[in-house]
């Protein structure tokens, strides 16, 4: 019996519930921490303000040109009693740990007055040892009056965690000749603290889950069950494509008013689509069938408009030439074309059109009818290339151009003119030595701007040169790692032939293409062109072995 791997998947009922208890798992944290944090700031904020007033209260309260006096004598009066007093009721009314003034130094500080909530003590004269570094560095900044209005809370070993607060005392001449320090115990907070975080609890989580519970309800009711009904629906379309009759019509029955009725709606709409669909599918096929025949016609007729018989001109021995267009669809845009102008000028055009396919092959006869009835008219390449340039532009709603090179070649002389608008640039052998691109500046397209004046310059070949003309669609072939065949290996490819034979330079570089990209499919048409030169004279006969 086959093993059944069909993935078990979780129910989206489960999901939500999981969901949003953890959303209101995070709801309940996350309230209790920053309602915490405010309470804590608050009454820290609080705390710091009383702690304060009562230190300032009592510095300011205090003479202090007698705290040096009563630190030499360490003998005490009714003005230090009074204040002492005064210490013991306001440390036992406010909850005080400690309340004392000291005269703090680098490595011990001394009393001057010492009360605490519940009792009066005079430790006048009584010397100290710092509990800690920060203890020290705490008060000695607030004998230099760093700390002022500041407020801290630290955690000590006998009394758990204290609130301290600081304040300068001064003399007339405003001097600081001691500092007042208040100790409150800050435990009472914090329990105020865990007291209001179990009530923030409480209460965040009852109304989380009433909210939960009331939530989940709604979306049960208006989104899981209908999309259950949608989830059914979907298994019943298929059989229901499969219906011969159509007296029920397929119908998805959802009633939520919102963009899931919507969906309920296009599942039906998407039925009767299908079922028209595959009504007119079979029509479609034989279309696309009738297209497709259609097609490899257009290929044809577009193969017969370029000239295809080589050599072309067996009559005439000064010159020998090859030629050949691969497009990367049924037609293409590239095109070459050679055509004798009179008995002494021969025209040579390759170009390149900037789309692929129908529209380009289309837009390509149009140019090439141009550019060859416009060469036979008469004019060097700079004037054919205007004229031919002003006709494309009109009524080019498709925006499209065509690089051309365009050259006419004296064959008396091996004298020739060439223009080059946008086109690759063309790779020339001289007799007896390696094929060489020859670089140049270049020209706009045709068909992109009327008026454009088109530089023309002038070339030479001589009896036994060779020249080779091409569209980008060869150097830029790639293999199916987006690799260029590029330039240079096209004239690497040239230079390991010995022959000047156009036919065998074109297969040449075709196959060097072929064995490049390999497996890679083919992207833009590949369209060459291929001429050796020889003279009036002909090419000379080889010598017999």
């Amino acid at each position: 019996m086959a093993e059944n791997k069909t993935k078990k998947r979780g129910r989206i009922g489960v999901k939500l519930t999981i969901g949003m208890c953890l959303f209101g798992l995070a709801v309940i944290l996350l309230g209790t921490f920053f309602t915490s944090l405010w309470f804590w700031s608050v009454q820290t904020v609080m705390l710091g303000d009383s702690l304060n007033s009562d230190a300032r209260t009592l510095a300011e309260y205090i003479n202090g040109d007698t705290v040096q006096t009563y630190l030499e004598t360490k003998k005490t009066d009714d003005y230090y009693d009074s204040i002492l007093e005064y210490m013991t009721i306001r440390a036992k009314n406010s909850e005080l740990v400690y309340y004392y003034v000291i005269y703090p130094e680098n490595d011990h500080y001394t009393y001057v007055w010492d009360a605490k909530n519940e009792r009066s003590v005079s430790h006048l004269g009584t010397i100290e040892q710092y509990d800690s570094e920060e203890e020290k560095v705490k008060m000695i900044n607030a004998f230099n009056d760093v700390l002022e209005d500041t407020l801290t809370i630290e955690e000590d070993a006998t009394y758990g965690f204290l609130a301290s607060s600081y304040y300068p005392v001064k003399n007339h001449n405003g001097d600081i000749v001691a500092i007042v320090g208040v100790d409150y115990d800050a435990d009472q907070i914090i329990d105020s603290l865990r007291i209001i975080a179990i009530i923030n609890v409480v209460v965040i989580s009852v109304i989380t889950v009433i909210a939960i519970l009331l939530f989940y309800t709604y979306i049960r009711k208006r989104i899981i069950k209908p999309i259950k009904k949608l989830h059914t629906a979907t298994k019943e379309l298929v059989n229901d494509l499969d219906k011969t009759d159509n007296s029920e019509p397929f119908k998805v029955d959802i009633h939520t008013n919102d963009e899931l009725e919507d969906l309920a709606d296009s599942f039906t709409q998407m039925d009767t689509d299908l079922k028209q669909y595959i009504n007119r599918l079979e029509t479609v096929t034989m279309e696309k069938e009738k297209i497709r025949a259609e097609l490899n016609v257009a290929t044809k007729i577009q193969e017969d408009m370029l000239p295809r018989i080589f050599p072309p001109f067996p009559e005439r021995d000064e010159f020998t030439l090859y030629a050949s267009m691969d497009p990367a669809r049924e037609v293409g845009g590239d095109f070459y074309d050679f055509f004798l102008i009179d008995k002494n000028h021969l025209g040579l055009v390759i170009a390149d059109v900037s789309d692929k396919g129908v529209p380009a092959a289309l837009f390509m006869v149009i140019a090439k009818t141009l550019l060859k009835t416009r060469a036979q008219n008469g004019g060097t390449p700079k004037d054919i290339l205007f004229d031919v340039n002003n006709s494309l532009c009109e009524g080019n709603d498709a925006n499209l151009f065509v690089t051309v090179w365009l050259a006419i070649l004296d064959l008396t002389t091996g004298k020739g003119i060439a223009a080059n608008a946008g086109h690759e640039n063309p790779i020339l052998r001289r007799v007896g030595k390696p094929f060489e691109m020859i670089e140049y500046p270049h020209c706009p397209p045709l068909a992109l701007i009327p008026d454009t004046k088109f530089d023309e310059h002038e070339f030479e070949l001589h009896p036994g040169d060779s020249l080779f003309v091409y569209t980008d669609g060869a150097p830029e072939a790639m293999d199916i790692d987006k690799k260029q065949f590029t330039t240079g290996r096209i004239v690497d490819t040239l230079n390991t032939l010995n022959s000047d034979d156009p036919e065998q330079m074109i297969h040449a570089v075709t196959d060097a293409i072929a064995a490049f990209v390999k497996e890679a499919p083919q992207f833009d048409d590949t369209t060459m062109l291929a001429i050796s030169y020889y003279g009036p004279g002909g090419k000379p006969e080889e010598p017999a072995l």
